[in-house]
């Protein structure tokens, strides 16, 4: 049975934890956009960890063009959203099975560097802060959090490489 590990990702955390994981099982790693149909026609399983943007999965579109339905595949999204935060869970879970009904899903937490943002996502950033910092804190999500702390001190770091652990 062969093995496929893929990622997508926009600022690394997708990627640190695909290769860790890759490394770890000693599996076959791609990038998602490098990844050809032919080769994930021969792995009976695929691992996909994908970076989420505003709720949605990178890449989800142009795995589902390259895979053959043969595959059992596991989509693991990596953002801000912790597990608390049932809502922003659910609402991630719903895009991934609109896509890939059959797919395992599993969510892990990621980083954020103000400095790599480009202006509108800054903007985006600096809006969801000073609308979170109205709220009481038991009114606010972890993702709030994360994003406060990414937007006063730079960056905000949630990655856990021993939540690989309970993958597989």
């Amino acid at each position: 049975m062969s093995t496929m590990v893929i990622y997508a990702t926009k600022r690394g955390s997708s990627e640190l934890y695909a290769k860790t994981f890759a490394q770890k099982n000693k599996y076959q790693i791609i990038k998602q956009e490098q990844a050809s149909s032919e080769e994930l026609a021969k792995a009976d399983e695929v691992y996909y960890f994908g970076s989420v943007y505003a709720g949605k999965v990178l890449g989800l579109e142009e795995l589902k063009k390259k895979l053959t339905g043969n595959n059992r595949l596991t989509i693991l999204s990596v953002g801000l959203t912790a597990v608390e935060d049932q809502e922003k869970l659910a609402e991630i879970r719903e895009g991934v099975s609109k896509v890939f009904p059959q797919a395992s899903f599993y969510h892990l937490r990621g980083r954020l560097i103000k400095q790599q943002l480009n202006m509108p996502e800054k903007i985006i950033l600096k809006m969801i802060s000073k609308s979170s910092k109205k709220k009481s804190l038991q009114e606010k999500m972890e993702i709030e959090k994360a994003i406060e702390q990414a937007v006063d001190e730079g960056s905000v770091d949630c990655i856990d490489l021993s939540e690989l652990e309970k993958i597989g």
